[in-house]
């Protein structure tokens, strides 16, 4: 489904941030100003919310936003900001962590269809100076399409960044993350041969995108998805730690590190640098612009009809993933789900946990987020789950 943060990378991070300062970043109030998506509120989602943040569970805050055709519901819980008190709104943005991928593929494909690029193209033709002869490009050839369904075998940078690590604020050079994630064996050696997510993949399809249009990621977002969809919430942020208008903050658990700290189940991290998950995860949008932009997408208006097919059916089982995803496309989880089968991806950012899911015309939609995830372990949190699947299968 999609991979947490590395314990050993953020816990040592949080660790040298606590003992060279003492405290948590101070909260700000999350301003009020940005409209909310023209939805009802539902009394039956609300009890989902409430769920997720009902004692003894950490989650200061968590929303749910349910769309079918032109109904929209949505359902608040909690706070978005504990130092202030302010009420958590399904129309705040929050960073959405590894639904940055389902964006950053939307764009390769595009040149796919182009014909800028193949998927079949190898990261040997496209990028030939990354490629050394004591690295892991150094194997097997890797293809665009081996990236985007993460079947490269690639090392995954994030768990190779303490000997890196100066802190909270430091700005991780694109180029640099990419050189942890190469410097390191592949998991297997034959690309294509199994799943292993690592978002060292999406780093080299955002080297890729700069090299075929001689401009960043963050040009070809906005210039190809970001305007033409109008989505005015939604930014790419990678050397500012702030979050730009009204906002929910973001809390982890840093107890594993300072079990008397006071608040140490939730610890205020909402600026942690984006710039340590770039194009594998440094989005800020909301629940309105995510729904918006799937919709977009499974309906046709962002990819030709043989490429969306591809992105969504060319899928390889997520071995060894948490359930409930069963595979992953191009950019794309395929879920399981009381109700069948659905499309989108999940993401945690520090701070962060949200899901994005869609049925495959884009009619059905949920956007569920919550201002909380562990540094620590890798189970789901159950409640989140719950509700997420029953606010979608309208079984609130």
């Amino acid at each position: 489904m999609f991979r947490r943060r590395s314990t050993r990378l953020l816990g040592a991070a949080l660790a040298l941030a606590l003992l060279s300062s003492g405290t948590a970043a101070a909260g700000r109030p999350a301003d009020r100003g940005v409209a909310a998506a023209e939805s009802r509120p539902d009394p039956a989602l609300r009890a989902l919310a409430e769920r997720v943040v009902a004692a003894p569970n950490p989650n200061p805050g968590a929303f749910l936003l349910a769309r079918d055709d032109a109904r929209v519901r949505s359902a608040a819980a909690g706070v978005a900001d504990r130092s202030t008190g302010t009420p958590m709104r399904p129309d705040l943005r929050f960073r959405a962590g590894s639904i940055t991928k389902t964006f950053t593929a939307t764009v390769v494909l595009q040149l796919v269809a182009e014909h800028r690029i193949r998927l079949d193209d190898t990261v040997d033709e496209l990028l030939p100076d990354q490629v050394r002869a004591d690295n892991a490009l150094s194997g097997a050839p890797i293809t665009v399409r081996q990236l985007l369904n993460h079947t490269s075998g690639l090392y995954d940078y994030v768990d190779g960044l303490i000997p890196h690590f100066r802190g909270l604020d430091q700005y991780w050079p694109r180029d640099r993350l990419i050189a942890i994630g190469l410097d390191e064996p592949r998991y297997f050696p034959t690309p294509g041969t199994r799943f292993r997510y690592s978002n060292t993949n999406y780093l080299l399809l955002d080297l890729i995108v700069e090299r075929v249009t001689d401009r960043d990621l963050r040009t070809n977002l906005e210039r190809r998805v970001f305007t033409p969809l109008g989505l005015r919430d939604t930014s790419y942020p990678l050397a500012r730690r702030t979050i730009d208008g009204p906002h929910a903050r973001g809390y982890t658990d840093v107890s594993f590190l300072l079990p008397d700290a006071p608040d140490a189940t939730r610890f205020d991290i909402t600026g942690f640098s984006p710039s340590e998950a770039g194009a594998s995860g440094a989005l800020v949008t909301t629940a309105a612009d995510l729904t918006r932009f799937y919709r977009a997408l499974l309906q046709g208006r962002l990819l030709p009809p043989g490429l969306l097919r591809s992105m969504l059916t060319d899928t390889v089982p997520t071995t060894g993933s948490a359930p409930p995803a069963v595979g992953y496309g191009l950019g794309v989880y395929v879920y399981a789900t009381d109700c069948g089968p659905a499309y989108g991806h999940g993401g945690t950012a520090p701070g962060y946990l949200t899901f994005a899911l869609n049925g495959r015309d884009g009619r059905k939609q949920l956007v569920a987020h919550t201002n909380w995830s562990p540094l620590a372990g890798t189970g789901i949190d159950e409640d989140f789950w719950s509700a997420f699947q029953r606010g979608y299968c309208g079984r609130a």
